[in-house]
């Protein structure tokens, strides 16, 4: 009888942790592109790992039945800009084979051809998600023990319970050690630094090439951004590397750096539980 009970539980557990997965395509800025349902309503989304929380626009929104609400959460983009959010809540999310009920999401009014909005790692607090990039699928849910020996360590910063992004250290240069926000959603080859960083690392602002960036948000937003190169970026572990990259340094970021996630590996696994990316490939 004990015997029976634990295949049973054996088989449960391996059911409860089967992975599943779903298709995804890059658009032409490197961004991960999902098809997901909100209320059974589908829509094209970008899964974006320094959204903090789910946004729908507008468009989208509007095929809802939201209810009203009074609640609500100001955010900050990187350069520093707030963003005020109404906070609403989906009865059904379905990514692939997975139903995430009561969700949290925001709105916001603006208008992006082909994209309704973006899916954070708020959703997936305590489901581990696998990018692979060879594939080009997302897979859901734990990974083997043997694929869980390359690694590095990550940073969750939870606003409250109603927005999560994630941060790794990162050397610039071999000179210097700062944290960065880990972003899919910057799209592919994307390398964002604080100005500040320009002297520290012995960089003459006269080799970069000086322009206003507008926010995609609020046109009475910009901020000066100094594009050029830098030697080096790596994990503070040596596992992932680029060298040579293009790279931004940005007057008013809030945070040390931001980079995209897809030159970490081929195949990740971001599991906020553990504190980790897992590198596969």
């Amino acid at each position: 009888m004990k015997k029976l009970l634990l295949i049973l539980s054996l088989f449960l557990s391996f059911i409860l942790n089967a992975q599943n997965s779903i298709p995804f395509t890059l658009n032409e800025y490197g961004h991960i592109m999902i098809k997901v349902k909100v209320d059974n309503v589908e829509g094209n989304f970008i899964f974006d790992t320094g959204a903090g929380l789910n946004v729908y626009f507008e468009k989208f929104a509007k095929k809802l039945s939201k209810k009203e609400s009074y609640n609500f959460f100001v955010g900050h983009r990187a350069t520093g800009e707030a963003i005020d959010c109404p906070l609403y809540r989906s009865e059904n999310l379905v990514i692939g084979k997975n139903n995430f009920k009561d969700q949290t999401y925001s709105t916001f009014d603006v208008d992006f051809p082909n994209i309704d909005g973006l899916i954070s790692l708020h959703t997936f607090q305590n489901l581990p998600v696998t990018i692979d990039y060879e594939k080009s699928e997302l897979v859901f849910g734990d990974i083997k023990n043997s694929d869980k020996k390359k690694f590095i360590d990550i940073q969750i910063a939870d606003e409250a319970g109603k927005a999560i992004d994630i941060f790794t250290n990162v050397k610039v240069n071999n000179k210097i050690t700062i944290q960065v926000s880990l972003d899919s959603g910057s799209g592919k080859g994307a390398y964002g630094f604080s100005s500040r960083f320009l002297d520290v690392l012995g960089l003459n602002k006269a080799d970069f090439k000086t322009i206003e960036a507008k926010s995609d948000f609020n046109n009475e937003k910009s901020n000066k951004v100094y594009n050029g190169s830098v030697a080096e970026i790596a994990t503070v572990n040596g596992l992932a590397k680029v060298e040579n990259p293009k790279a931004r340094f940005v007057d008013g970021l809030i945070y040390e750096g931001i980079t995209g996630i897809d030159w970490i590996g081929k195949k990740i696994t971001i599991s906020i539980p553990d504190k980790k990316i897992y590198i596969i490939k």
